[in-house]
């Protein structure tokens, strides 16, 4: 005969499971938070290559002044107890691989096996000197541009990608969230701005030349501001000119809209 459960044989099932869920190291909730703050300075030679790879968090590079390329990240960890918490952060580790061409940092590894109820992230604010080429990842959180005159190439998973006063070759990628590109001039190599679920905005100059080809499936393109020599026009697809030809601008969104305009 099948044994029925008693009422009172409930919290004690209860207890059990609490029991045996501490004891496997398991977690459930994000009550306390450990960070602390990581920086570096890195010398290079003009023309090196930064990359930085994250899994969770913002990354925000920025041009400067000097020869260096200076790295501020917090790291940020949340988990059930301030006890959990400093140990997850302790074994929270940025890896790094530096020479006076190539900077890698990467934030997306983890030594910390599967833990739930744990969460983290690092927020890095850089700085480089004058024409370095970036390349940014990261899956979980915006990514931010400014004044980069080498190289860029950012991608992001679930985050909006920015840059602005850009004069390099951008390629720049998101799946949820938008792609804001503010260019200072269109340089050899072109630009590539591609989201899935977002929409793809970018300004250039007036006086540029470009050749502009802009696709999207579940939106429009609209353009304002530029003297275009359009070859091909529709609701979901523009292709033309701009100052006579030159690098082509690519702007492709599946579910948004596509705006160019001039400044």
């Amino acid at each position: 005969m099948p044994l029925k459960s008693s009422p009172r044989m409930l919290p004690a099932a209860a207890l059990l499971a609490a029991y045996l869920g501490a004891g496997c190291g398991l977690s459930f909730s994000h009550n306390a938070e450990a960070r602390d703050e990581w920086t570096r300075q890195y010398d290079v030679e003009a023309g090196a290559t930064l990359e930085i790879k994250n899994a969770n968090g913002t990354i925000d590079v920025r041009e400067g002044d000097g020869a260096a390329i200076n790295v501020r990240a917090v790291r940020i960890v949340r988990t059930s107890t301030d006890a959990a918490a400093k140990a997850a952060l302790a074994d929270f580790t940025i890896a790094e691989s530096a020479s006076a061409t190539r900077v890698v940092l990467d934030a997306s590894g983890s030594s910390l096996g599967l833990t739930i109820g744990l969460s983290r992230r690092a927020e890095f604010e850089v700085t480089v000197p004058h024409g370095v080429a970036v390349v940014l990842t990261t899956a979980n959180g915006n990514i931010t541009a400014a004044g980069i005159t080498g190289r860029l190439e950012v991608k992001s998973t679930n985050g909006t990608v920015t840059a602005s006063e850009v004069g390099g070759p951008v390629q720049a990628e998101t799946t949820n969230g938008a792609v804001r590109i503010d260019l200072s001039s269109v340089a050899e190599g072109g630009v590539s701005c591609e989201t899935t679920n977002g929409a793809v905005s970018v300004t250039l100059p007036r006086d540029a030349a470009a050749r502009l080809s802009a696709r999207v499936s579940n939106g429009g393109i609209s353009a304002s501001g530029l003297d275009l020599a359009v070859s091909q026009q529709s609701r979901q697809r523009l292709e033309a000119t701009l100052g006579g030809g030159g690098p082509t601008i690519r702007l492709e969104t599946t579910n948004g809209a596509v705006r160019i305009n001039g400044k």
